[in-house]
């Protein structure tokens, strides 16, 4: 087993962007692409494009808000802050390692517990109210759109298929989410069989005994304060509002990308947006980008190729969407972990990775 580090991982990236490139070169033609970058208004396309750049930044702020109000209301306050900087680390690290969205959840835990001591099932119950009031929306504006997108536009069974495969495992992911957080046996059961799992694998090297009572504590825990958290409508209601606005501001990051390359008929697309940015979305939860390289890329220039997106435009907008949402995140997260001090913890991440 090979350990993979930062800066080679960052390598695996750049090469990735460059297969991209060169699979547009080569698909779509240079001279399209020129094309459409020989129509662009300057003026236009930076005032838009910093916009969405802008989008970015408010929307995890939001994100954030949304996630600090759910922490306060078990007791644990860190700050606007120190929750935004957590929250930036956990979209940092799911763009860098293949376990997205579980690797940023385990991220923002860590950091949350080494700052305030508190008890992990306490953050947890947090972390976990916080996802399950994300992917609600998420879920809903996805399947109101591909209702819409299905009975009202002639669309191809390429789109159809993949829509309702995202949107069966998005419902069948909150369902586990639900019942683990409300059936506190649910919960010790899965607990249990990886604990045993594990002291299978380490033979002996970990007190199952001791890790079992530590791990039950915590569940014990996270069962009294998610139970806490969903008998406070108040504080839901914020939380889901700001989550809300924070999946608006992330979802104009495409909508402003396509109007800074002086494509305004977008505005008439909103639909097709929402599905595109909904299965853009789902792809970066799963570890697909990191089998081939940009492949990411690839799909979602195909996808609004299928919507009826203008092949040369779509490929150029997937390169800045990328741009504003991917490697703005991970420069970004990579000086804010020199500047943190908590680099040793995303070494023992890359530690973790491995490939035969």
């Amino acid at each position: 087993m090979s350990k993979i580090s930062p800066k080679k991982f960052l390598v695996f990236l750049f090469i990735g962007l460059s297969i991209f490139l060169v699979y547009l070169f080569f698909t779509i033609g240079i001279n399209e692409i020129l094309n459409v970058f020989q129509g662009l208004n300057i003026y236009h396309c930076l005032l838009y494009y910093t916009l969405a750049l802008v989008s970015v930044f408010l929307s995890t702020l939001l994100y954030s808000m949304s996630w600090n109000k759910l922490m306060e209301s078990v007791g644990i306050r860190i700050g606007i802050k120190r929750t935004f900087l957590y929250c930036w680390l956990g979209n940092f690290v799911d763009a860098i390692t293949p376990f997205e969205t579980v690797s940023g959840e385990i991220t923002r835990i860590y950091l949350a517990q080494r700052e305030t001591g508190e008890q992990p099932g306490k953050i947890v119950a947090s972390v976990v109210a916080h996802r399950i009031t994300a992917t609600f929306i998420a879920l809903g504006s996805l399947t109101i759109s591909s209702i819409f997108l299905i009975t009202k536009c002639n669309i191809s069974a390429g789109i159809i298929y993949p829509l309702l495969l995202i949107i069966s495992g998005s419902i069948a992911v909150t369902f586990l989410l639900m019942i683990m957080s409300l059936k506190r046996g649910v919960a010790e059961r899965v607990a249990d069989a990886i604990l045993n799992f594990i002291a299978f694998i380490l033979k002996g090297r970990v007190n199952l005994l001791e890790t079992r009572r530590r791990v039950h504590q915590n569940i014990q825990c996270f069962y009294n304060d998610f139970r806490h958290i969903s008998g406070k409508r108040w504080t839901l209601t914020l939380a889901v509002s700001y989550n809300f606005f924070a999946w608006l501001l992330h979802l104009s990051v495409f909508l402003l990308t396509f109007y800074a390359l002086g494509f305004s008929e977008i505005a008439s697309k909103i639909s097709e947006t929402i599905v595109a940015y909904s299965i853009n979305m789902a792809l970066q939860v799963a570890p697909i980008s990191l089998v081939t390289p940009g492949l990411i890329e690839i799909i979602m220039t195909n996808i609004y190729v299928l919507l009826g997106f203008n092949p040369a435009l779509s490929g150029v907008a997937t390169l800045f969407i990328r741009i504003a949402t991917f490697w703005l995140q991970v420069l970004s997260g990579g000086i804010i972990v020199q500047w943190m001090g908590v680099k040793n913890m995303f070494e023992q991440i890359f530690k973790g990775t491995s490939t035969c």
